[in-house]
């Protein structure tokens, strides 16, 4: 390790020493800070009126500088630094290993009103007394313990102005030295003495070898690459992840559960893009995202929420209106699960073959009208399909004023309908007479004398005579031009193009590629109530091409339906409402349960550790051991007997205290989201020392008003 990683020690120790001057001359700095630091860098250094300051300490003052900035803002206001307090020192061009305070706690003091008379004073006494190693340093470190916005942030500002002397108390110091030296630390500011005799025995360790560093610059510099250095953003192991996954793949149904805020759906699409065999794509968080949307547009993956008045008909099939030429019918109209399904088990490899699409709509058209006629003739021999509505002319424009019915089927024929599509020629009510794929995009054929909107077909199969009124659902073609047969699967087609001898199914093979249903807050809607008698066709056993495979006939359509095996569930359960619908037993059988609980975010920028602990101590008493893979939460003093920790406690993803756009919002976060669920579960019985809450509910919104 090369010296000049610390080349910062001898500039930031030189700027202590000169600032020490302007102890009796506070205004004169103040003022220097507000009119030669641009704004954007100080805007934070205000009173709870949003006057500016009037005093301020030197710890605040170091602070300017030492902050969650970008480095290279970092060296523009050191620069003014030098310039101001006339150093001499060359300002670094890193700084590397630096403790840095919270963007949003930045002050050493509380706000007027916060803060006594003496606070600021007292600080710059300590200030003074760690430079000149005075005899009341121990004295003066205990009465600054105790001032309001005092917590281990005083140990990182000493750290600042003597490194070599003071060690900083910072969130990642703590973490490296208790996962490679077994050394605990805790997040409490300890009194003078507890405190000087930890960074005794840690520098006692350096010298018998026992700690491999051999200062304390060197080692807050590896605490801060170790952080730099770990694999995962949301600090959950690869091992977990991968585990999870294999649950799956096995079990076919999982549930991700636990308290609000704990990243249940920030997990899905990696688990989903894990599952999917897509991961080795994969080189950071984006790229996650990029691959979960792609198999949305694929139609492998569907999402779904739950919520107290989705039903049956929702999620299998129900009978829904739908309108067909200006007119209502009530027609059976698949639900999310049931779709999904379908898909899953009609992507097999002849799709490849006979250029049949992804997901394929059945489409009935009428060639001319029904029975024998030129126009069925010309299309069945040369290739295509032709529909009418000449008179509307080549080019449909917004204010065509359309017949009766001519919106509908014009926009399903030029719009609607894709290639690799089917399409079924209507040669009576009940009967067809071939079936084709839909090659070609629609075109306008002036050389015929009418029926000049075209689009190209493959004819699989011709000229056959196929009642199809049972596929149906017992329902009879219409007279309309153009609509979709809903009640026919692709399932369906292929017996009928089997029956023909255009394939010959059992040479085909299934594609397993998974197809999955994403549930969000599975517990929000009556369970038993949207699954119904499907809940049992969930079991792996019970899937499709398993020894132990059932099917159920529906209750509308009356059709035969069985779950593929390449279907998979994952959902989400918050624990932490109990006013939501139970999850029985024959509900869980069928599940596996993956709990997951709250844990710190140390590297995540934002990620506010003090209020997490702050709030997550009113859960948990080993706060410092609680991690996903590793501890499970033991209960505070504060919870009530009926509660579990990790089904209430907060989750981390509520102390991320910046927006995508980098703006702060703490105060956002406290006062509409972790104050209010306090306050709940306050109301809910969930803590039994009301007190402690109470008091740490007043603390947070003493930040918030200041």
């Amino acid at each position: 390790m090369g010296s000049y990683q610390f080349e910062w020690i001898p500039f930031y120790k030189e700027v202590a020493r000169e600032m020490l001057s302007y102890k009796q001359n506070r205004k004169d700095m103040l003022k220097w800070i507000y009119e030669k630091i641009n704004e954007q860098f100080v805007s934070y250094l205000h009173d709870s009126d949003k006057e500016r300051l009037t005093d301020i300490d030197p710890f605040t003052v170091m602070g300017i500088f030492n902050r969650g900035i970008k480095n290279d803002n970092r060296i523009l206001i050191a620069e003014e630094f030098k310039k101001f307090f006339s150093v001499k020192e060359n300002v670094p061009k890193n700084f590397d290993g630096i403790p840095v305070l919270f963007n949003t706690m930045s002050h050493f003091f509380g706000f007027k009103g916060k803060r006594k008379k003496s606070d600021i004073d007292n600080l710059w006494n300590l200030f003074e007394q760690a430079l000149e190693n005075g005899s009341d340093l121990e004295v003066i470190f205990n009465k600054v313990r105790r001032q309001y916005g005092i917590n281990i942030n005083v140990t990182m500002g000493l750290y600042w102005v003597l490194p070599e002397t003071f060690l900083s108390f910072d969130s990642k110091n703590r973490i490296y030295l208790h996962k490679r030296y077994k050394i605990n630390i805790g997040s409490k500011l300890p009194d003078y003495r507890e405190y000087i005799s930890i960074v005794d025995d840690i520098r006692n360790k350096m010298k018998k070898g026992i700690i491999r560093e051999n200062s304390f610059p060197e080692l807050s510099y590896n605490a801060w690459m170790e952080n730099l250095d770990s694999e995962d953003d949301m600090k959950i192991p690869e091992d977990w992840r991968k585990q999870v996954v294999e649950l799956w793949r096995h079990k076919k149904n999982i549930i991700l559960q636990g308290a609000p805020g704990i990243g249940k759906t920030y997990e899905i699409p990696e688990l989903v893009v894990r599952l999917c065999d897509r991961f080795s794509k994969v080189i950071n968080r984006n790229s996650i995202i990029d691959e979960y949307e792609n198999l949305v547009k694929e139609g492998r993956v569907v999402f779904t929420t739950f919520h107290q008045s989705m039903d049956y008909e929702d999620f299998v099939e129900g009978i829904k209106p739908v309108i067909v030429n200006d007119c209502v019918n009530y027609e059976i109209v698949d639900g999310v699960f049931k779709r999904l399904c379908n898909i899953a088990q009609n992507q097999i490899e002849y799709n490849n073959v006979l250029g049949i699409g992804k997901n394929p709509a059945v489409w009935k058209v009428s060639l001319m009208s029904t029975y024998d006629n030129p126009v069925r003739t010309d299309c069945l021999k040369n290739g295509y399909i032709r529909i009418g509505w000449d008179a509307y002319g080549e080019t449909i424009e917004e204010d065509t004023k359309y017949e009766s019915g001519g919106r509908i089927v014009l926009d399903a024929f030029i719009n609607r309908m894709q290639l690799g599509d089917i399409v079924m020629s209507c040669y009576s009510n009940r009967v067809i007479d071939a079936i084709g794929i839909v090659t070609g995009e629609y075109y306008w054929n002036a050389s015929f004398t009418q029926y000049k909107r075209v689009r190209s077909v493959r004819w699989l199969v011709k000229d056959i005579r196929e009642d199809i009124y049972e596929l149906n659902n017992h329902k009879a073609m219409t007279l309309s031009t153009v609509y979709r047969l809903n009640n026919i699967s692709l399932n369906d087609v292929m017996g009928l193009l089997e029956k023909y001898k255009v394939i010959n199914r059992s040479s085909i093979s299934k594609n397993e590629e998974p197809f999955i249903l994403v549930i969000d807050e599975i517990n929000r809607g009556n369970i038993s109530k949207i699954f119904g008698e499907l809940i049992t066709l969930l079991e792996p056993d019970k899937r499709m091409g398993e020894e132990s495979r059932l099917e159920v006939t529906l209750p509308y359509s009356r059709e035969s339906f069985k779950v593929p095996s390449n279907v998979y569930v994952i959902a989400t359960m918050n624990t932490a409402d109990r006013s939501l619908g139970v999850i029985d037993y024959a509900i869980r059988r069928r599940f596996a349960f993956v709990r997951m609980t709250p844990h710190s975010l140390e590297k995540v920028e934002g990620f506010n550790e003090e209020l997490f602990r702050k709030v997550s101590e009113l859960f948990v008493s080993n706060y410092d051991e609680c991690s996903v893979d590793k501890y499970f939460p033991k209960p505070s003093e504060h919870l009530s007997d009926e509660f579990r920790p990790d089904d209430v406690w907060i989750g981390h993803s509520y102390f991320i205290m910046i927006d995508k756009n980098g703006k702060d919002i703490t105060r956002q976060r406290l006062r509409y989201e972790i104050i209010p669920i306090l306050y709940e579960y306050l109301r809910d019985g969930v803590f039994r020392n009301t007190k402690k809450v109470e008091d740490v509910i007043h603390e947070l919104n003493e930040y918030v008003n200041n």
